[in-house]
């Protein structure tokens, strides 16, 4: 049980929120699609960047129906920067079931709502709490971080530590101001560090008085990136055609376009490589299958002499990638598309591609 002033924290928390909260697009309506989007956008991305991506996002697609109708080439395109691209096909799959289920409009259900592709617990909790203003607790990572030290919790589960405190602070009829002060103040003050002198609940903090609030929550223990060396060759006609190919492997980055390559080179754990050591390995194994696929001899491909290369993380991984530039003859072209599966173009600006593949494409124009 919580032993302090319930309703003496909650005003000096709504108080602050009211007087230092950010001008966000979504909370100009709160309608359940901006919050909705808005929740989608910001897993895994900052405020400012899922703010332009949220603007952009609603002005192409003002509701749900909008979604709905576009073609997923679209949805990942207008979704191509942010990462997790699940969450985009999520989005068009229950945009989908909206239209056709619901007359385009999000319902205030949860039993409809949690079956909906793509929505979990905390979605589910921030459309019920912040949009529909039922009595629904949302906790994110800034939550977790604002209850660690507000009660002093170590417990390596924060989510399962902080909800019953979260939900026992919640009152009634006010969810969509208290979970978005909770959230807000996590990203403003109560920070990774911790910027106490600016915290409107600092009196009932238990950590600050404990002089721990440094070292709450307890640090997770990093879990090691996964390196991953993948090659891939940008194939360029006479006339600036460049050939890409869609992915069509229910993984990673599915339904992207991308250049043809190999997407994860075995690397012996141990092997501590150089980057000319990486570049000269990505070179030739890339070369190798282009030879075995085209049937074609070695001395038919010639790369441009330095490759680009792109390095990014996801997930678990930090992705090392290079993308060898080869200028083919108009009479290679055919003998590529129809080995390799694919299309040239003119402008792969048109479509969706992972970032590496895009930081690779940004490089031709």
């Amino acid at each position: 049980m919580i032993n302090f002033n319930k309703q003496e924290f909650i005003q000096n928390l709504f108080t602050w929120f009211n007087n230092n909260k950010r001008d966000l697009p979504w909370r100009k309506t709160y309608t359940p699609y901006h919050v909705w989007i808005s929740e989608m956008m910001l897993q895994q991305t900052q405020m400012e960047r899922g703010v332009d991506y949220f603007n952009k996002w609603i002005k192409k697609y003002p509701n749900p129906t909008d979604v709905a109708n576009a073609t997923l080439q679209d949805i990942l395109q207008s979704w191509e920067g942010l990462g997790y691209y699940s969450r985009a096909r999520n989005i068009h799959k229950a945009a989908q079931i909206i239209r056709d289920n619901h007359q385009g409009i999000i319902p205030c259900d949860v039993n409809i709502l949690q079956n909906l592709p793509g929505i979990g617990d905390y979605t589910l909790c921030a459309i019920m709490g912040i949009a529909f203003e039922k009595d629904f607790a949302t906790i994110d990572a800034n939550v977790e971080r604002v209850f660690a030290r507000l009660f002093n919790l170590t417990e390596k589960n924060l989510k399962k530590a902080c909800f019953p405190l979260v939900n026992e602070l919640l009152p009634k009829g006010s969810a969509r101001i208290y979970n978005q002060a909770l959230m807000e103040l996590g990203a403003l003050v109560c920070k990774k560090n911790p910027q106490c002198i600016q915290c409107p609940i600092i009196n009932f903090c238990e950590s600050k008085q404990l002089n721990l609030e440094q070292y709450r929550p307890i640090p997770k223990e990093k879990k090691a990136y996964i390196p991953i060396l993948a090659s891939f060759v940008i194939i360029q006609t006479p006339q600036k055609e460049i050939f890409i190919q869609q992915r069509a492997t229910q993984k990673l980055w599915h339904n992207m376009w991308e250049f043809y390559g190999i997407d994860n080179i075995f690397i012996e754990p141990t092997k501590k490589l150089t980057h000319k050591e990486q570049e000269q390995i990505a070179k030739q194994t890339l070369i190798q299958e282009l030879t075995k696929t085209l049937s074609i001899q070695e001395q038919e491909i010639n790369f441009l002499e330095k490759p680009i290369h792109t390095t990014s993380t996801y997930t678990n991984h930090k992705l090392s990638a290079y993308f060898f530039l080869w200028n083919i003859s108009e009479k290679q072209k055919e003998q590529i598309q129809h080995n390799l599966k694919g299309v040239f173009v003119k402008n792969t600006h048109e479509f969706a591609m992972a970032s590496h593949h895009r930081k690779a494409s940004l490089t031709l124009y």
